[in-house]
């Protein structure tokens, strides 16, 4: 049970990632999930225990009567005080917020019934009668209720044994790369998201519980009696933090990450913020320095690849019937969904299925001669060319009934078959929320309902039973992300384009200086006045054929110069 709780982080990591740190859920959710399992697997095998030895529940004329005050009558009276106390203190809570609800009122009558029972016991006991009493005359080692309580207590201890493995299979870890969600859940469902650091916009960490917080400041007080002690190496933090609490790791998508009661999550927290500050100190440089390279001097960079499409194309049974679904255009770098496949037979298998019966029963009345072979052929044609057409029609709907996504929109496209079309589009920066829908019959069959939530008045868009639902809104989620991230880029270039036409104006205007006709200048200058003169008449000259705002860069030139002559002068006279 114990090897239960030590943490097993079974991951697949791709080529050079490594596992930087994980948070797991805290025990508290583990002592929420087990405490009524543990309370009826204890009740019910303590139960089958007492009746298999003999035990017997208000057994009269058993004790010395007349006794009121004894151990158990002493445990009794303090259980009757602490019930009142209770309902006195729900009676004032009740009055003064002046509640109608019929909850408190039935929880104020169950605690009324339990001071009463209570009462009932100590007056039994006064009277020589026992609550628990055990006469091995009475043992029933296997009769049917003992049998039932094993068979409950058992059946609640593999309740126990699923709760708790399903507690330590959730993690959110923290690659060189990624924050992954995994959560397993034994013979139910395997739930695996992930979020590339690169693409993380916040993380969050809500904990508003004083529970949480006193369980970190006793943490604090052990880890500081550690460090006294010598037991601990680190120094412990200063200030205390929340014990659990629940991280929310958002990103450029509506796609984010939520793992409610996580241990420790302000250390989760710290970890992700430092990846993500170190990755965008390393990457700033790089994407300004690719966009001057690009807009400047026109040195383009490697084209990016496409955002990853987590969806496989797939062929239905009959490849000539059933189209592939989804079809990925990687050229277009464009994904197009229809139904699954499964509800285009579903729909063939109607006018089938009145072919085959049509047929059984001029077959029949053939073979009774309640009609001649001929004229059962021309009823047989008429129906069997109204099945194949409704045939024809289901499948030209179902294919052109699509849901297309491209890097800058999605498209929900509904043509009529032989008819016209109508379609509905949504760009991808107005998408505000991505969700699927897949119930048990759904997800063993492999499809699902896709909802994608857009703003502007574009209103909701439902991709209707499209296969591998989970996966079609992790697509589209990195295909917003992809949008986003290039939203970004144009919105520097931008930027940059605006400086450079700035610089070309100033450059009309004569507001900036030439390097090449100021050193012409200089040149013509310092040939035609002496070494005495070079300091003022060049100086005042010079200022009168450039913009003023130059002066102090000519100042700067002439000085070296003149310098560069002297030298010169020196060395010819040597």
């Amino acid at each position: 049970m114990l090897g239960l709780l030590s943490p097993q982080v079974d991951l697949e990591l791709d080529e050079g990632e490594q596992i930087l740190h994980y948070a797991r859920r805290h025990w508290i959710l583990l002592l929420q999930r087990i405490f009524i399992p543990l309370v009826i697997a204890s009740l019910t095998l303590g139960l089958s225990a007492y009746r298999a030895v003999g035990g017997l529940f208000f057994t009269s004329d058993v004790g010395p009567a007349g006794r009121l005050i004894d151990l158990i009558n002493l445990l009794y009276f303090a259980l009757v005080i602490g019930l009142t106390v209770l309902w006195l203190r729900r009676s004032r809570q009740a009055t003064a917020s002046k509640s109608k609800s019929r909850i408190p009122q039935l929880v104020d009558w169950l605690i009324l019934g339990g001071i009463a029972l209570l009462l009932m016991m100590i007056y039994f006991r006064y009277q020589g009668g026992r609550v628990f009493y055990i006469d091995p005359a009475y043992a029933r080692g296997a009769d049917l209720i003992n049998l039932l309580l094993f068979t409950t207590g058992i059946v609640t201890i593999g309740a126990l044994i699923y709760f708790t493995i399903d507690w330590a299979n959730d993690f959110l870890i923290l690659t060189s790369t990624r924050v992954i969600y995994d959560d397993r859940q034994i013979l139910v469902r395997h739930v695996k998201q992930e979020i590339l650091i690169e693409n993380i916009q916040q993380v969050n960490l809500s904990a508003d519980s004083y529970f949480a917080y006193f369980l970190g400041q006793l943490s604090l007080w052990r880890e500081q009696a550690l460090y006294r002690m010598g037991l601990r190496r680190t120094p412990p933090p200063e200030k205390p933090t929340v014990s659990y609490g629940k991280l929310v790791v958002g990103s450029l998508s509506v796609r984010r990450l939520v793992f409610d009661w996580a241990a420790n999550p302000a250390a989760m927290q710290g970890r992700i913020n430092a990846e993500l500050g170190k990755l965008r100190k390393a990457q700033e440089p790089e994407l300004l320095r690719q966009i001057i390279e690009d807009q400047v001097y026109g040195n383009k960079p490697p084209k990016k690849g496409a955002p990853p499409i987590h969806v496989t194309e797939r062929k239905g049974p009959l490849p000539w019937l059933f189209s592939t679904n989804p079809e990925i255009n990687h050229q277009k770098e464009e994904v197009v969904w229809r139904p699954y496949w499964i509800f285009l037979a579903l729909a063939m298998l109607r006018p089938l299925a009145l072919l085959l019966m049509a047929t059984i029963l001029l077959l029949i009345a053939n073979r009774l001669e309640l009609i001649g072979a001929v004229l059962s052929f021309w009823i047989w044609l008429p129906i069997a060319l109204g099945c194949f057409g409704r045939i024809i029609w289901v499948r030209e709907e179902h294919e052109h009934d699509k849901y297309i996504l491209t890097r800058d929109k999605i498209t929900d496209v509904d043509k009529r078959p032989f008819g016209p079309e109508s379609s509905r589009s949504a760009q991808l920066d107005r998408i505000q929320d991505v969700s699927f829908d897949v119930s048990f019959v759904e997800s063993i069959l492999g499809y699902g309902d896709v909802f994608i939530e857009t703003g502007g008045g574009g209103g909701k868009f439902t991709f209707k039973h499209v296969p591998d639902p989970r996966n079609v809104a992790a697509t589209i989620n990195d295909y917003l992300t992809d949008f986003k991230k290039r939203e970004k880029e144009r919105n520097q270039k931008d930027v940059l384009t605006l400086l450079r036409e700035y610089h070309a104006v100033q450059e009309r205007h004569g507001e900036l200086s030439d390097g090449g006709r100021l050193e012409s200048l200089l040149a013509a200058k310092l040939a035609e006045y002496t070494q005495s003169e070079l300091p003022g008449q060049i100086e005042r000259e010079v200022a009168t054929r450039v913009p003023p705002h130059v002066r102090r860069q000519l100042d700067v030139s002439l000085r070296r110069s003149a310098r560069r002559n002297r030298i010169q002068r020196g060395r010819t006279e040597s």
